[in-house]
């Protein structure tokens, strides 16, 4: 069964993004080899559409009371090693007695939580992380959907990108690909050519016959999210080898389907189409079988339990997602319905200029009204930036120093929670405070950059969060009745 939803976009700006993009994407290209070292193994081409590296950049030094030196060759011994890494655990095992700014906002998502394990409600529970590579990488958001369906209940994997859209994209407990002829809107940061490109801000388009789209994984619920258009093309829908459905994207544009009192209206709008399966594994296939425009801006898999999904982009800004077509994100944002939204930026921003402060403020206090009219009883969590370490000098003189512009998000994040209700959850504190981007690298926690994380730290930051939450869950619990 095919639903679909009438669209009128309108895409906003965000004035200053491209300057920032410029500061942060010499150090994204740098760490993104490392980051995403491990990679799918598609069943067909990945497209050849990445972006090139950037060319490295020289800054001056800071002065010596802003910096803490470290070795140019950044040898760590064997005993170095082992003292960081017993520091790191040491700290992230002192559990903080209140780990959430304005905890309270969180209490629809525990209200809802508690309901579904009371069995008052069969839903599914859903939670979905906005956010950057940090979150690109499913490295963090993976280890805490581990840990919640453990717990709560195996709900899927939620909402992905669909295919193989950029390189390195993995969600654990699945496979996936697409053959050549597709092309990526949305990941080249500020690419997002007309902005149709629905929740997660990543489109697939192609105009050719034969070109296809595989997922394998687990689930109980398909959903496939496309966008309905003049002239859109056809998709053979198989599950298992077995045809399931043609899927039209087209959208009548005949006089008689058109509205007369809104001519000018833009007839594209959110196509999906649900397929209810057997439990257990699935191998879906999409394949285009006419010369015609079809755009796919997502797949959803779920079945009964709890979900933590990931909608992660590469070098990308909060207020980058202001610049989707909001009809289109709003009409999706909905349908998900999700009950708890997570905003995992501030990395990229930090980079940012101070001058241009002003603006940001007021971009992620539009962003944070914006989700609240869409999902008003939806509770919204902003987990502030990880430490970062930049690099000044060279040889011998090079040193690392903390990264000042941190201090700066961290604060316009919390004080933008407590204007638009939101939780708050300081990542930095959570790892030691400033200086933790440096002693992680020594630990093997942290990579090399001083601003990502390696599989060990991201899995270190995601169990943290996990028992912060079932500690306020059960502290919720214990001082409320929230089911009756």
């Amino acid at each position: 069964m095919i639903f679909a939803s009438p669209l009128h976009g309108f895409p906003t700006t965000f004035s200053r993004v491209a300057k920032a993009v410029a500061l942060a994407l010499p150090l994204f290209c740098a760490a993104q080899p490392a980051l995403f070292a491990a990679k799918p193994r598609p069943k067909k081409s990945a497209p050849a559409h990445h972006a090139k590296p950037a060319a490295k950049t020289t800054r001056k030094p800071l002065a010596k009371g802003r910096r803490k030196p470290v070795a140019h060759d950044d040898a760590i011994s064997p005993e170095r090693g082992t003292f960081a890494a017993e520091s790191v655990q040491a700290t992230l095992a002192e559990s903080p007695a209140n780990p959430f700014l304005y905890a309270r906002n969180l209490d629809p998502f525990f209200r809802a939580l508690a309901a579904q394990q009371a069995g008052k409600t069969d839903t599914t529970i859903r939670i979905l992380q906005f956010g950057d590579s940090h979150t690109a990488a499913d490295y963090f958001t993976g280890a805490v959907r581990d840990l919640l369906q453990s717990r709560f209940g195996n709900g899927g994997l939620g909402y992905q990108f669909p295919g193989h859209p950029f390189n390195g994209y993995r969600l654990a407990g699945s496979s996936r690909s697409q053959t050549s002829g597709w092309i990526t809107d949305g990941n080249h940061f500020t690419h997002l050519g007309d902005g149709y490109v629905g929740l997660g801000g990543l489109s697939i388009s192609t105009e050719r016959p034969g070109e296809s789209v595989t997922l394998s994984t687990t689930c109980t619920t398909l959903q496939i999210q496309y966008l309905r258009q003049p002239g859109g093309g056809h998709l053979h829908f198989t599950d298992n080898g077995t045809f399931i459905s043609d899927i039209d994207t087209g959208v009548d544009t005949s006089p008689a389907a058109t509205d007369v009192a809104s001519p000018t209206t833009d007839p594209r709008g959110a196509g999906t189409m649900t397929y209810a399966c057997t439990p257990g594994v699935h191998d879906f296939e999409l394949t285009t079988f006419d010369r015609a425009p079809v755009r796919l801006l997502g797949l959803v898999t779920e079945q009964p339990g709890i979900t933590y999904e990931c909608l992660g982009i590469n070098g990308a800004y909060a207020p980058l997602m202001l610049q989707w077509n909001q009809t289109l994100f709003a009409d999706y944002l909905r349908q998900r319905d999700p009950n708890l939204i997570v905003l995992a930026y501030g990395t990229n921003e930090a980079a940012q200029s101070a001058a241009h402060n002003e603006d940001y403020i007021y971009d992620f206090n539009r962003l944070l009204q914006n989700l609240h009219r869409i999902v008003p009883e939806a509770a919204i969590l902003v987990l502030g930036p990880y430490d970062r370490a930049m690099k000044t000098g060279r040889g011998r003189r090079a040193s690392w120093h903390t990264f000042a512009g941190t201090d700066r998000i961290i604060a316009d994040q919390k004080e933008s929670c407590r204007q638009y209700h939101c939780a708050f959850y300081d990542e930095r504190a959570r790892q030691g405070g400033p200086g933790s981007a440096i002693r992680w690298v020594s630990a093997g926690y942290g990579q090399p950059d001083r601003t990502h994380l390696t599989g060990t730290g991201y899995r270190a930051l995601a169990q943290a969060l996990y028992l912060d939450l079932l500690a306020a869950y059960k502290k919720f619990q214990a001082q409320s009745d929230p089911v009756n």
